[in-house]
C-alpha cells in the first residue's frame, strides 16, 4: 500500500538527508522531482547545501516519458540554486529501437542510484527519485558509513562531471524570458546547445 510509510525506502533515508550540511550529490537516471522534491532541495540550498543532481539528458535516457516528467521540474530546480547535469551520450536510432518499450532498459547509458552526503556517507541501491520508486515500487539500498569511499567518489564526480556531462544553465534576459543552455564538449571542443 502506499500508506504503508514504513516499507518505504525514502522514510528511511530522509534523517540522512536531514543531516546534510555542506554538500550532496546525487546520480538518478530517472529524475522526477515533483514539486515537492523541488522545494525539499530548495530547502537543503537555503541552508548552505551544494546540491548537484546527474540523471540522462533526452539523448541518453531510454524511457522518453521519464524525461517529459523531468524537463518539467529543470528551470525552477536551477532558479533555487540546485547544480544539473546531463548525461552527454547519444543513442543511435538503431538503439533507440533495440530498447524501446514501456518498461525501458538498463541500456540507459546512466544507470547507477548514489546519493553523497557530505564526503562522509555514500547511499548506494536501486531508488530513483521519482514518484514510481517512492510509493510503487519495492526498493532496497544501503548506506555506508565510510568518508575514505564518500570522499574518493565525490573527488571523480568532481575530475569527470564536465567531460562526460552537460551542464545545464539558466539564462534570463533584459525582460525576464529564460533559456535554458546545455555546456558541455563535443569531440573535446567545448559547445553550448539551446535544445535538449
Amino acid at each position: 500500500s502506499r500508506d504503508a510509510n514504513e516499507l518505504h525506502l525514502v522514510p528511511q533515508l530522509a534523517p540522512f538527508f536531514d543531516d546534510v550540511e555542506n554538500e550532496i550529490i546525487i546520480i538518478s537516471p530517472y529524475f522526477v522531482p515533483g514539486h515537492e522534491g523541488v522545494e525539499f532541495f530548495k530547502k537543503l540550498v537555503d541552508k548552505g547545501v551544494r546540491v548537484r543532481i546527474l540523471t540522462n539528458s533526452l539523448a541518453s535516457n531510454d524511457v522518453g516519458i521519464v524525461h517529459a516528467g523531468y524537463s518539467r521540474y529543470r528551470k525552477e530546480l536551477l532558479r533555487n540554486g540546485v547544480e544539473l547535469y546531463e548525461m552527454n551520450k547519444k543513442l543511435t536510432r538503431t538503439q533507440r529501437k533495440s530498447i524501446k518499450g514501456e518498461g525501458g532498459s538498463s541500456k540507459a547509458s546512466l544507470h547507477a542510484k548514489v546519493f553523497i552526503m557530505d564526503r562522509k556517507q555514500v547511499f548506494i541501491g536501486s531508488l530513483n527519485l521519482d514518484p514510481r520508486s517512492f510509493y510503487e515500487n519495492s526498493e532496497i539500498g544501503l548506506v555506508l558509513d565510510s568518508t575514505e569511499m564518500a570522499e574518493a567518489m565525490a573527488k571523480g564526480f568532481d575530475a569527470d562531471i564536465e567531460k562526460f556531462t552537460f551542464r545545464l544553465e539558466l539564462q534570463v534576459d533584459d525582460d525576464g524570458n529564460e533559456e535554458l543552455l546545455w555546456h558541455g564538449y563535443e569531440n573535446n571542443t567545448p559547445v553550448t546547445f539551446y535544445v535538449d
